[in-house]
């Protein structure tokens, strides 16, 4: 095989590679164009749902210290100290911040129905 052959063989191989590396970037940019497709209708969808997930959370919650400012002193002394005993056990053992964050929001949610309950002067002692 001469240098000319060699050059023509070459110049086969790198117009194949071209090629194939064109046709390679024109799939990879339909399907970047179709995944942003996606995502923004996806985007849309979520923008279109989130204020009814937000105000059922928003009602749910309410219900919820409602239910709690019903119940006797006692009983939400009890939960607080639960909640407030499995958070810190947790986080002596070393468990994620997440969960303990969980553990310890009865208690948070106990306490604002607590303050926000109204109140009569002597509390709501035993039922």
């Amino acid at each position: 095989m001469n240098a000319s052959e060699v050059r023509h063989a070459g110049s086969d191989v790198s117009k194949t590679v071209i090629d194939a590396a064109a046709d390679f970037a024109s799939k990879a940019q339909d399907s970047a164009a179709a995944a942003l497709a996606g995502a923004r209708a996806t985007a849309d969808e979520v923008g279109t749902r989130l204020p009814g997930i937000a105000s059922a959370g928003a009602e749910g919650a309410a219900e919820s210290v409602r239910m709690l400012q019903e119940l006797s002193d006692p009983r939400l002394q009890l939960l607080i100290a639960f909640s407030l005993g499995v958070g810190a056990g947790l986080w002596m053992a070393g468990a994620p911040r997440l969960v303990t964050l969980a553990a310890l929001s009865p208690a948070l949610v106990v306490g604002v129905a607590i303050a926000s309950r109204k109140q009569d002067g002597k509390g709501r002692g035993h039922r």
